[in-house]
């Protein structure tokens, strides 16, 4: 049997509520401060007092007027993290690139959940004022789920696979997985892999509020979200994009690029259980963490940090915590499990994504990001949520957790650069 294809990361972009670039989202989560505030907007505010959204980005600083008029913000976003994922593998521009690579051997996988909501929304408005019959003929372009992915494909000349998945709050950490099937079926040498996802409209936020998903707090903003806390009431939302640069390791080795750690894992599931709730025993969740472990040759002991999903929702953190107390039993009580949705929001499609880099940077620097905003832990929480503050501890190989509306499931293991032979 062939030795299976190892798969490596040697460059990550983002942007997040702590503003453009990895850095600025590595340091302000380890900080322990939350990113969440009072919701800028004050239409939206009505539904979503408290959100987490990129106000300090600036989209004409990483585009043309053209280009910006022509987009959506979660193209917008992803074009601004995809631009630093590249300059951080090596490529300062798309003539750096296809020196060493072809175009046809670059591949670009997408997750987000519902597009370009804002240019729809904008869309809807214009006609339903009755000031106008029309809309601009950019309005299905900007907003189909795919813009974001073809648009980065136009602006990098990359002319491999280009996908993009959609499937809720899973939708980038599959976008990442499904992404190592091409590298590892020979379709591609380098895939941009990752999410982006901008929400921000009144009727997703209405929505989300009608469901009672949205988080119902008072006081300080920041400590709406409270993953695994006896006190949640829900999750905030947040905007964002990140993507990595996966690639092989003989490809990334022979052009002497710096690798930052290695996808060794990936496995997804369905609950087949509800439109929006999960299956409270978490079986199918344990099932896509199964597949996971397996396809990365590895067992329960072998995974010294977890990044749960744990949006703060009081559904869905027990039941993430049911399915991890199933597959790793008294196994769970010495591994750290921590939640950056106090700090950032829940990112929907871009989470995985985003919480990719983190495990990323956890292996690389040796600190494990902390659950903010918990301050009176669930009995049936993992016993170790790495509460409030981060903490310096070196890990090899970390598991990472996305569960989604309509039961979707993704889960990836990154291992450390150093485990590489």
């Amino acid at each position: 049997m062939a030795e299976q294809t190892r798969i490596v990361v040697t460059g990550m972009g983002a942007v997040t509520p702590y503003g453009a670039g990895v850095s600025s989202f590595w340091e302000g989560i380890i900080s322990g401060r939350s990113a969440i505030i009072e919701t800028p907007d004050e239409y939206l505010r009505q539904w979503a007092p408290a959100t987490a959204p990129a106000v300090s980005f600036k989209p004409e600083q990483f585009m043309n007027p053209r280009l910006l008029q022509q987009t959506d913000r979660f193209t917008q976003l992803a074009i601004a993290a995809v631009a630093e994922a590249l300059q951080d593998a090596g490529w300062a521009d798309g003539a750096a690139l296809h020196d060493s690579c072809a175009s046809d051997r670059i591949g670009i996988s997408v997750g987000n959940s519902l597009g370009g909501v804002q240019s729809l929304e904008e869309g809807s408005a214009r006609l339903s004022s009755g000031k106008s019959s029309r809309v601009s003929a950019r309005l299905v372009p900007k907003a189909l789920p795919n813009a974001a992915a073809g648009t980065i494909a136009k602006l990098h000349d990359i002319h491999g696979p280009v996908m993009t998945y959609s499937a809720a709050c899973a939708s980038s950490a599959n976008s990442i997985g499904e992404a190592s099937y091409w590298l590892r079926l020979d379709q591609a040498d380098v895939v941009l892999a990752g999410g982006t996802e901008c929400l921000f409209s009144p009727s997703i936020l209405s929505s989300l509020r009608s469901a009672g998903a949205l988080a119902d707090g008072e006081g300080d903003f920041a400590a709406w979200s409270r993953p695994f806390d006896k006190n949640r009431t829900g999750m905030v939302m947040g905007e964002g994009a990140a993507f990595l640069v996966l690639e092989k390791l003989e490809h990334a080795r022979a052009r002497g690029a710096k690798i930052y750690a290695e996808l060794v894992g990936y496995g997804t599931s369905n609950d087949a259980y509800h439109e929006t709730s999960p299956d409270p025993t978490g079986r199918s969740a344990k099932l896509a963490m199964e597949r996971a472990l397996r396809s990365a040759g590895l067992g329960v002991g072998d995974i010294d940090y977890i990044n749960a999903h744990a949006t703060a929702t009081p559904a869905g953190d027990q039941a993430e915590a049911n399915a991890l107390r199933e597959l790793f039993g008294e196994e769970l009580n010495r591994i750290p499990v921590s939640s950056i949705k106090g700090s950032v929001g829940h990112m929907l499609g871009a989470a995985g994504a985003i919480e990719s880099v983190a495990c990323v940077k956890a292996l690389g620097e040796g600190i494990l990001p902390p659950t903010v905003n918990c301050d009176d832990k669930e009995d049936w929480a993992p016993a170790d949520i790495v509460p409030n503050a981060s903490r310096v501890q070196p890990v090899k190989r970390v598991l990472s957790n996305s569960f989604g509306f309509g039961g979707q499931n993704g889960v990836l293991i990154w291992q450390h650069a150093d485990l590489l032979r």
